[in-house]
Order: structure tokens, then C-alpha cells, then sequence
């Protein structure tokens, strides 16, 4: 059955076979497992009566058919989505209700019987999978109102964290809307009963793998600055759990490289969305009178006298600008786009970008969007096409190419020409790499050419003398005893990137072999501070991990259980301690509000400092405070919390509405004329109330007053 059904599947549709015109038998065939398919989805998962709009697709993927279900009421565009495969298993069901009121609120469900519920849906999903997959770790979305319950698979009590199960259960009514379950049911699991001990992984991980000292960048006071930091010689090796030899990993287990703001700008550079600052008209008044800038006909004349740019007469300056460079905020750059008519007739074009500096010339990126004729080939070996490129990066920056590097830590020797390739050239200082300062070209093997050309280097960073650091072994000990370093099962084959991703969205992973290794904790940042020891983010501060913990003085608190479930909502404070009868201070406060309303403020990963001006910053932006509002460490009173509590809600121009409010308390009289609105308002939403008939509007309140606030308020609703 399984052979008739892939015959009458083609057309490829991400990567897998939609069914083409058959005959009718071959239809009546295919509506049958069409309906079986259905009658097992709907024996498993409730299809609510109101979704009368049914659609469907047939993917063919690792020899396995996969229905893709959908149901739909087209009124209130609720929706349900199951995939399931030709054996009755389903790898995701998502449920979709627009007119579900997902505001934030006190969950009805706890965590516990969240995961009961998962743990219980998995079970009616198939019987089969409790025995495999072990509880991970529950977290709170409280952007959506649910839990996240993740599940991983074990064998022979070896995590394998390809194959896991994420379940989505609702904290107010406590039905599932999400669930997925990677699986790859037929893996051969390699035998762990001869596995090396730990100790004799790390130390093989020591001798033949380890760790370096490199140079990082991160932003002080919005200038770049250097500082020294153990990472990873390689992040596509580990050590065989059987053998202690070094193995080459088909995936990244963990990520060291270029910082995180470099990277992302990486990407969006290449895809053509990011480049440099565009000058404001005053902008360009301004610094067009700077005579030590290059005009744009001599920015024209220097690019197209560049042999490796082959820039001739048949290329045509379409567009230039003068902007700011993002990677050097003191720099000024000229970005010149040219166009060449390759075949008028068929109105195909080549186009280039470049960007030089504006004051010395010197080179900064260039790309192509040429495309290679159907039917090209591969025509150079890694080495060769590396070898022009070394060549280009030597011609067009001789400076930099002395203080560069080939970056091989991720190269994997294969001599099968490929279509493209993409060399790392790392900056070198005092004998360290810089992997934030780095060089990337791609070569066209198709084309025979340069595709693109970026370059990621600052201009005025200095680099610390290396002598005052950590030992080696003391950033090992890190490692192992504060990372964590242990044994886990990956997959033993070789398929590539996007065929991995396809079988992850259609739930059909075919992992043939799973081979075991020693592998650092990916859930933590492989970066080790060469100055204390500490672990670092990638924005270079101390590494601060995103798991809610209660606060460590809760025990014997007023109110201890509502604070609990704040806290699971993720509304909190940043510090570990509560201190309930401390003043609330401004800042404590737009924290919790900030939380409350999803505005996504508060950065735990940077310093607390930065983070208070950060949010503060934003706040003053968006308008839902003023200038005038910023006293970060002023106590709040009864009559300010009010203020800030409507301010947030976005109800200023409405608690500011005059002749319409009269508050009913007893000491009304007291209350700022100017803040009446807003406590009528606050109270109104239950977020305050008094006591003994009275407001006390200047009493000052407590940490444990403002978390209050926010409970009375969700439990209202």
C-alpha cells in the first residue's frame, strides 16, 4: 500500500510530493486512507462542530505519507491542524480560537496539573510514548497564557534531544492547543555498556579538544570594547563516548562565534536588508563640507580601477549614498550600486553593491545578485576557490589580511566540489583570535566568482595584554562543574541541514543510528570569562539564566501563595530577594508594570543599571511616561501607583478627563485634585482599594503593596 500510495505522489511541495491527476481507481484509493486518516484524528482529538471548513495536503517524506488536516470555521476563524502519518501517528496538533480571550489573568491551572494534563493528552496520542520521553522542564508563556511542557527522549537513561514532545496546555482552561512530537521510532541506539566514565571524557576533552583564550567585543557606554574570554577551540567536535576520540558533529551543539549583534546583522546584511545609515538632508549639509571626505566620483573612479571588482564601462552607477558604518560609529561610508545588461532581449541584468570608506577608500563589503545559467556545474575544489579568495581579501585589504587567520574549526573534509563556499578569516591580535572581528567571503562555484564580500572590524579597539588571566585548567573546572558537561545520544547520520528541518515540520524523522558523545550543556553559554572565571552572555556580561525562581525570602510572607503565582507569570522583581516591607521604589514598580503589560522591557541579561535605563528610555518613547514622570529611586505612594498603573494601561487622556470623577472614599479631600481620575480609575479596576472607607493617598507603599496591585487586578477578571 505504502508503494501504490508514493507512485501517485509529485510535485514537489517543501520538499515532499502533491498528488497530480490520477485515474479513478488510483483516487478512490488514496480517498480511502483519506478517510481512514480523518476517522483516526478525530477518535484522538475533539474537532468542534463549528469547524465545518475541511482542507487537506499529502506530503511524501523518508518513504512515510503524511496528511496535513485542517478544520476551520470560517466566522470565527477558530481552526484545528493535525498532521498524521499513514500509520496513525500525529506529530502536531495546533488549535487556534480568535475569539478566545487570552488577556493576561490569574491561571486557574498550576503548573502541576499542567503537566498532568500533558502528560495525559501524550499518553491518549499514543500509549507508547510516556515509556520513551521523560519530563524536561514546564515554563510559563505569559504572553499567551499557557504552559510549555517539554518532554525529551531517553534510552538507556541517555537523553536523546533530537526526538522530544512539546505540549502547550491553556493555564485558564487547561485544554491542550499545542502539541508536537519529533520521533524517529526505528533508530538503533548505540550500545552504552562500554561507555568511558566522565572523568575520562573530560580529560580526553582537555588534551584533544579544549578550550582557547580569545579576544570578544561588547558595548560600553555605546562604544565597542574588548575583553578576554575561554571558548570552545571547535564547536563541531566532541569526544566519543566509547572510544574517547574525536568525532565531527553533523549539527552545532553550541554556538561561541560572533557576538550576537553581529551575527544577526550578518544575516540581514547578506539578505539585503541591512546597510549602511542614510544621512539626513541637514546630515549631508553637514558633513559635505568636511574636505577630507572622497567625493562619489572619486568613491566611482577608485572601485572601478580594482581589478578584482572587474567593474568595466559596461557596468552603469545606478544609485549612491553617503551613510554612517554600523559596524564604526565614528565612520562615514560611500555605497555605490552599478547594473549590467547581460541579455537585453531576456532583460537580464547583473547587479553589484559596494561599500568603501569614506574618508580613507579603504574597502568594506560587495555583493552580487548575478545567477549561474541552468545547467552550470562546480567548478573548483575548496582549496582552489579558497585560494582566489585568500587572493582578493590579500589585494583589497593588505592591512587586514596580515592580521587574519583562515577560520577551519568548522570545515569538514569532503572532496566533492560543491556549488558555493564561504571562508572565515579571523582577526588576530597578541597571538589570540577575535571571532567578533572577522572576514567573510563567498565563492560562486557555479559562477567561477566572488559572491560576496563583508567584512566585521573595528577600527579603534584595543586589546588587554593577555598575561593576567585564569589558567586554562581553572576555565575547565568551569566547564565541567558550572556549565556541565555529560553524555548524550545525536544522530549518527550525515543528512544535511535542510533535510533535517523538513523531517522536523513533518514530524518524520528517519534517524537511522544514534551514536553516543560527551557534550558541554548547550542550555548555558560556552563563554568563560578569563578574568574571574565567571560565565558570560554573549552581550559579554555575567550569564543570568531566564528559569523563574521564587524569591529566596518568601517563606512566612503575607500573602506568600499570590506572590507564587505572580512570580510563575513572570511577574516579579530582578532581585532574588523580595524585602515585602521595603519601600517601593519607582523603578521596582514600572518593572512589575512593564511585565504586566507585555512590554517586554526588562532585559535580564544585561546589567541591572543598563536595564533600568533601557526601560525607562523605551517608556519615555512610547509615551506612556513623561520626562517629567523619571525618579527611578522616589517611593511610591498610594495616590502615584494609581498614576503609573492607568499610564500603563494607556488611559492617561481618560483619568485626565475633568468634571466627570468624584471618589466616594472619606478622605477624598487629600487626594492630589490632578490624580482623582486615576485612583477612580485604579480602584474601578480593582487594582487598589481602601481601608476602613478611607484612600491614605500619601502613604507610601511597599514592595509587597505593588505586587499586590498587579494580583487584585488579573484576579478580577
Amino acid at each position: 500500500m505504502k508503494k501504490f500510495i508514493s507512485m501517485l505522489l509529485v510535485v514537489a511541495i517543501l520538499a515532499a510530493f502533491m498528488i497530480p491527476v490520477m485515474a479513478a481507481d488510483s483516487s478512490t484509493q488514496v480517498d480511502k486512507e483519506l478517510q481512514n486518516a480523518i476517522k483516526f484524528v478525530k477518535s484522538k482529538i475533539d474537532i468542534p462542530k463549528e469547524c465545518t471548513k475541511f482542507n487537506y495536503n499529502i506530503y511524501n517524506r523518508n518513504d512515510q505519507i503524511v496528511w496535513s488536516l485542517g478544520w476551520t470555521d470560517t466566522e470565527s476563524q477558530k481552526s484545528i491542524n493535525v498532521q498524521v502519518n499513514e500509520d496513525n501517528f500525529i506529530s502536531s496538533y495546533n488549535s487556534y480560537d480568535n475569539l478566545q480571550n487570552d488577556s493576561k489573568k490569574i491561571p486557574k491551572f498550576s503548573k502541576e496539573q499542567a503537566n498532568k494534563v500533558a502528560d495525559d493528552f501524550i499518553n491518549h496520542m499514543d500509549s507508547t510514548l510516556p515509556g520513551k520521553f521523560k519530563l524536561n522542564d514546564t515554563t510559563a508563556n505569559d504572553y499567551n497564557g499557557g504552559y510549555s511542557v517539554n518532554y525529551i527522549r531517553q534510552e538507556n537513561g541517555i537523553k536523546f534531544k533530537t526526538n522530544f514532545i512539546n505540549v502547550i496546555v491553556n493555564s485558564y482552561t487547561g485544554k491542550v492547543t499545542g502539541y508536537t512530537c519529533n520521533y524517529s521510532k526505528n533508530t538503533k541506539f548505540e550500545d552504552a555498556s562500554k561507555i568511558i566514565s566522565l572523568n575520562q571524557a573530560q580529560k580526553a576533552f582537555a588534551e584533544k579538544l579544549g578550550l582557547k583564550l580569545v579576544y570578544k567585543v561588547k558595548t560600553e557606554k555605546d562604544k565597542p570594547v574588548t575583553y578576554l574570554v575561554y571558548v570552545p577551540k571547535t564547536t563541531n567536535k566532541y569526544i566519543d563516548a566509547i572510544t574517547g576520540d574525536i568525532e565531527t558533529s553533523n549539527s552545532r551543539m553550541y554556538e561561541y562565534g560572533e557576538s550576537a549583534l553581529a551575527e544577526k546583522m550578518a544575516v540581514m546584511d547578506a539578505a539585503g536588508v541591512v546597510s549602511n545609515i542614510a544621512l539626513t538632508p541637514d546630515e549631508l549639509d553637514a558633513v559635505n563640507g568636511i574636505s577630507n571626505l572622497i567625493t562619489k566620483d572619486e568613491a566611482d573612479k577608485k572601485l572601478r580601477s580594482i581589478g578584482n571588482l572587474n567593474l568595466d564601462s559596461s557596468y552603469k552607477l545606478t544609485n549612491s549614498y553617503l551613510g554612517k558604518d554600523w559596524r564604526n560609529s565614528n565612520s562615514l561610508a560611500w555605497t555605490l550600486s552599478y547594473s549590467k545588461v547581460l541579455d537585453e532581449s531576456k532583460k537580464l541584468t547583473k547587479s553589484v553593491q559596494i561599500t568603501i570608506d569614506a574618508r580613507t577608500g579603504a574597502f568594506i563589503e560587495f555583493w552580487s545578485d548575478n545567477m549561474a545559467s541552468a545547467g552550470a556545474v562546480p567548478q573548483k575544489s575548496a582549496e582552489q576557490a579558497k585560494a582566489i579568495c585568500d587572493e582578493a581579501l590579500k589585494t583589497l585589504l593588505p592591512d587586514v589580511y596580515a592580521k587574519v587567520k583562515y577560520d577551519n574549526s568548522n570545515v569538514t573534509k569532503d572532496s566533492k566540489l560543491e556549488n558555493s563556499y564561504s571562508f572565515r578569516y579571523v582577526r588576530n591580535e597578541n597571538g589570540l583570535e577575535c571571532p567578533d572581528n572577522y572576514i567573510s567571503i563567498s565563492y560562486d562555484n557555479l559562477l567561477g566568482e566572488i559572491r560576496s564580500f563583508y567584512t566585521y572590524w573595528g577600527k579603534d579597539l584595543k586589546f588587554a595584554d593577555p598575561k593576567n588571566v585564569i589558567s586554562v585548567e581553572e576555565a575547565n573546572k568551569v566547564l565541567f562543574n558550572k556549565i556541565g558537561y555529560g553524555i548524550q545520544y545525536i544522530p549518527g547520520d550525515s543528512d544535511s541541514d535542510d533535510d533535517v528541518n523538513m523531517d522536523y515540520k513533518l514530524g518524520v524523522l528517519n534517524t537511522k543510528n544514534a551514536v553516543l558523545g560527551y557534550f558541554s550543556d548547550s542550555s548555558k553559554p560556552c563563554n568563560i570569562s578569563a578574568v574571574n572565571g565567571d560565565i558570560l552572555d554573549n552581550s559579554g556580561e555575567v550569564y543570568k539564566d531566564n528559569k523563574i525562581a521564587d524569591y529566596l525570602d518568601i517563606n512566612g510572607v503575607k500573602a506568600a501563595d499570590k506572590v507564587r503565582v505572580l512570580t510563575q507569570m513572570g511577574i516579579r522583581y530582578v532581585e532574588d530577594d523580595l524585602k515585602p516591607t521595603n519601600s517601593l521604589l519607582q523603578k521596582d514598580y514600572f518593572i512589575l508594570l512593564s511585565r504586566l503589560n507585555d512590554f517586554y522591557y526588562i532585559d535580564r541579561s544585561s546589567n541591572d543599571d543598563k536595564m533600568i535605563e533601557n526601560m525607562y528610555s523605551q517608556l519615555i518613547n512610547q509615551g506612556i511616561i513623561t520626562k517629567e514622570d523619571k525618579a527611578p529611586l522616589s517611593v511610591i505612594t498610594r495616590e502615584d501607583a494609581a498614576k503609573y498603573f492607568i499610564k500603563f494601561k494607556g488611559l492617561s487622556d481618560v483619568a485626565e478627563l475633568k468634571g466627570i470623577y468624584k471618589s466616594s472614599f472619606k478622605d477624598a479631600n487629600k487626594i492630589n485634585p490632578n490624580l482623582v481620575g486615576y485612583v477612580c480609575l485604579a480602584t474601578g479596576f480593582k487594582a487598589m482599594n481602601g481601608s476602613n472607607g478611607n484612600f491614605m493617598p500619601k502613604n507610601k507603599m511597599t514592595r509587597l503593596d505593588g505586587l499586590m496591585t498587579i494580583y487584585n487586578f488579573l484576579a478580577a477578571k
